[in-house]
């Protein structure tokens, strides 16, 4: 393909990317200064079993969710009534599980081991009779290239159920609080979105039968479920063996790293898809554009998590305050790993968007596995070691999901899709960088006396790596990509 025809479709894609990363942005400032209150409203026991209670939800989320963001974003042409179907199977599916988790609201309990998780479950059944209908709305305004107004609606709902749960946690509703504060986003989001979408113009199309958009959409589900029946082993298994105190440690550091994971997949994931389905759709070969799109993700990922490695034990001591010490600790082996799980989870769009329903099964059934036995692994060998034992289960979920990324790599190789070799360059430089980047901040933390002094101190030590980065940027594989999909202009001479 040509620079000239890359670049309109490089261009929305752009556009997008920075769309979704002001509201990530926007949305990790929120959560930090959030998780800030929280952490000095709620105990670290009580954190887990609230985070025990969410874990316990995240499947039946799947199951509300039906798969239809994906199904919507992938859509070569959305009409009004593929809109209404939609909408349709999401109010169904989300009461359905919104009645599924208050039957199964003691079972949850028992399978944790903790009694407290039961209630918690249960309120937060009412996040699924607004959740569904609202990621339809949001898929579809994206489909549509309205990301603008996706992250501008997203950060408002997300402050809106923040200061709620904020309020109920300051009235005694601890942890009760932080789960309405879950509850009262989707609602806000599916209002504002609802509206907006209903007064777009668009082709009415044929009829959908809910049961063809489900065969498609419920298979995104499934996979969906897997990869956080994966995501859930580790949570599990530290509050089960480790125990409910150690389970709030691990899951405030799992938020710490995982929200930026989140964050910046589904950024990705959003921004890159509808571009993706229409290369698709054009009957363009989507090898063309993989290895720059794997090779921005890595960029992104290891840069992102090289500075969070370096300065995040320090910025959580900050943001915690006293009590958290050995989340903090936990932060540099989380961030070491995050690359692999970010590559592994944006490189699942590919085969959704090629269909390759049954590679995109096996690569998420293989995570599973290797989670659940290096998981089993990691429990045994840190075995009545707290701190040890945590960072064990972290390492082993992090190399899971490379094993998963290196199959989906393997196997595109083989199909042609994408030569190994094109990218190990990018992924060498990248993590390179990303390493010097932990190096340089981490070694510079070791001069500040306070926490605040150690964030300043390690994000200065960072300035010379930076540096040398801007000064050498057209080495850089990222640079190289952004300009042979048009985004950025190559000076001449």
């Amino acid at each position: 393909m040509s620079t000239d025809a890359a670049a309109p479709e490089s261009r929305t894609t752009l556009v997008a990317l920075v769309w979704n990363y002001s509201s990530a942005i926007a949305a990790a400032v929120l959560q930090l200064c959030y998780t800030a209150y929280t952490a000095r409203m709620v105990l670290p026991e009580s954190f887990g079993a609230f985070a025990a209670a969410a874990a316990a939800t995240t499947v039946l989320g799947y199951v509300a969710g039906a798969g239809l963001a994906t199904y919507l974003m992938r859509a070569e042409e959305l009409t009004r009534r593929t809109v209404r179907c939609a909408y349709r199977v999401s109010v169904l599916s989300g009461v359905l599980c919104c009645a599924v988790s208050q039957a199964l609201a003691p079972v949850a309990a028992t399978l944790w081991g903790l009694p407290e998780v039961a209630p918690m479950v249960q309120l937060y059944g009412v996040y699924f009779l607004a959740q569904p209908a609202s990621q339809v709305a949001l898929a579809a305004l994206r489909r549509l290239d309205r990301a603008r107004f996706c992250a501008v609606t997203e950060t408002v709902a997300q402050f809106a159920g923040m200061a709620v749960g904020a309020v109920l946690l300051a009235r005694g509703w601890s942890p009760y609080g932080l789960v309405v504060a879950q509850v009262v986003t989707p609602v806000v989001t599916l209002v504002a979105a609802a509206v907006r979408l209903a007064r777009l113009p668009l082709a009415d199309g044929p009829p959908v039968p809910p049961r063809e958009m489900l065969r498609v959409s419920g298979a995104f589900a499934g996979y969906g479920m897997i990869q956080m029946t994966a995501a859930d082993v580790t949570l599990l298994a530290v509050t089960r063996f480790l125990g409910p105190a150690a389970a709030g440690q691990f899951s405030r550091t799992t938020l710490a790293v995982g929200l930026p994971v989140a964050m910046l997949c589904q950024s990705l994931r959003r921004a890159v898809m509808p571009s993706l389905a229409r290369i698709n759709a054009d009957g363009r070969p989507l090898g063309t554009v993989l290895p720059d799109v794997l090779s921005a993700t890595s960029a992104v990922a290891c840069v992102s998590f090289g500075v969070l490695a370096g300065v995040g034990p320090a910025a959580l001591s900050l943001l915690l305050g006293p009590g958290w010490e050995a989340a903090g600790a936990l932060v540099p082996v989380l961030a070491a790993g995050a690359p692999l799980v970010l590559l592994c989870q944006v490189s699942y769009a590919v085969d959704e968007i090629r269909k390759g329903m049954g590679s995109l099964l096996r690569t998420q059934l293989l995570v599973l596995a290797a989670t659940v036995v290096l998981v089993g692994l990691a429990v045994v060998a840190g075995q009545g070691m707290a701190g040890q034992g945590m960072a064990l289960v972290a390492l082993a979920a992090s190399v899971a999901a490379g094993i998963g990324h290196l199959e989906q790599l393997v196997r595109w190789h083989r199909a042609g899709l994408c030569r190994l070799t094109s990218l190990v360059r990018p992924y060498t430089v990248h993590a390179a960088v990303g390493i010097a980047l932990y190096g340089s901040g981490r070694l510079a933390t070791g001069y500040g006396t306070g926490p605040l002094e150690q964030v300043l101190h390690g994000l200065l030590g960072m300035v010379p790596v930076a540096l040398v980065c801007i000064v050498f940027r057209r080495r850089l594989p990222l640079y190289a990509a952004a300009v042979s999909r048009g985004m950025i202009t190559r000076p001449v001479g």
